[in-house]
């Protein structure tokens, strides 16, 4: 395993900003979020190398005792949590709580890697809420995520989060054909358009797996650009521009965000054996409810009858 920031590719300010938060005071509880690919496990591995290196600066050194047990994968301090596809029980919630309650093995300080952390269930991500918030002083929690509005308020409240950008725009797929059926949908979806969504999300219905990830991750740079276009973060998808500008200025961030883990959900189900035309129907589906919810019926009454819009 090679430790180390350098070997992370893309990601340069936050990588900088990390940076600075290690040679200072360090959170006690962070969450790495971005999507699929974009390097959340391996810079949580990084980050607790960091952490518990004991060689000089700048760490990880990668020549301490401490650096090459977590390369060879048995430092005694770094606790991986991992269930993969399944999801994350109150029951291994409780371990993590008892474990963080034993002193270090080997140095000062421990760290837990939760990866997948979305993937906890509520009674989980409650049994840990009173950790995070008063961690021991020796306790680092580093959670990683491709869907962190799947996480309970209060624990994302209790967290520093810190957002990875998809891995390059150079390996953001630039096919004529991709790139029209993403302007229609995203066009659609800024106007509130349903039919113009499913004809635009109809364009990825052909794509096989990778190509139809591909798609779901050139909409998701798209939905990024638009959540940081106020603050003039330098565009991932610049033919995109004038679409992620328009989208930025019809949805609240609550709004993008949400897309944003619904279009990662897609590109996760699309690694086992669902139909590329049902998820393009669920991708528009889901998008519409999820940005254009249904008013009630009343509010939807009163404005016929000429009522106030409250």
């Amino acid at each position: 395993m090679t430790l180390g920031f350098d070997a992370l590719p893309g990601n340069d300010a936050l990588k900088a900003s990390l940076r600075t938060a290690l040679d200072r005071r360090f959170p006690q509880a962070v969450l790495l979020s971005g999507p699929d690919g974009s390097g959340k496990s391996a810079l949580a591995q990084a980050l607790a190398a960091a952490l518990l290196c004991t060689g000089p600066a700048p760490r990880p050194c990668g020549a301490c005792a401490s650096c090459h047990k977590i390369s060879h994968g048995t430092h005694p301090d770094l606790i991986v949590v991992d269930e993969g596809e399944g999801e994350i029980k109150v029951e291994t919630a409780r371990r993590i709580r008892d474990e963080a309650a034993v002193l270090p093995n080997d140095g000062d300080r421990k760290v837990f890697i939760i990866l997948h952390a979305d993937r906890m269930n509520p009674s989980a991500q409650n049994a840990l809420l009173k950790v995070l918030e008063e961690p021991p002083r020796y306790v680092f929690f580093l959670l990683a995520s491709s869907q962190p509005g799947a996480l309970l308020q209060t624990i994302r409240s209790r967290c520093t989060a810190y957002q990875l950008a998809p891995p390059s725009t150079a390996q953001l797929p630039d096919d004529p054909a991709l790139l029209e059926s993403a302007r229609a949908f995203l066009r659609a979806l800024t106007t509130g358009d349903e039919y113009g969504m499913l004809l635009g999300a109809n364009g990825f219905s052909k794509l096989a797996k990778a190509p139809f990830r591909e798609a779901m991750s050139l909409l998701q740079a798209a939905v990024r650009d638009a959540a940081l276009s106020l603050a003039g973060t330098q565009p991932l998808v610049p033919s995109l521009a004038a679409e992620t500008r328009a989208l930025a200025g019809a949805l609240t961030a609550d709004k993008l965000i949400a897309l944003y883990d619904h279009l990662a959900l897609l590109s996760r189900r699309a690694e086992g054996n669902a139909s590329a035309p049902i998820q393009c129907a669920v991708l528009a589906a889901g998008a519409y409810s999820i940005c254009h919810p249904p008013r009630s019926h009343s509010r939807r009454a009163g404005n016929r009858n000429g009522g106030t819009h409250i």
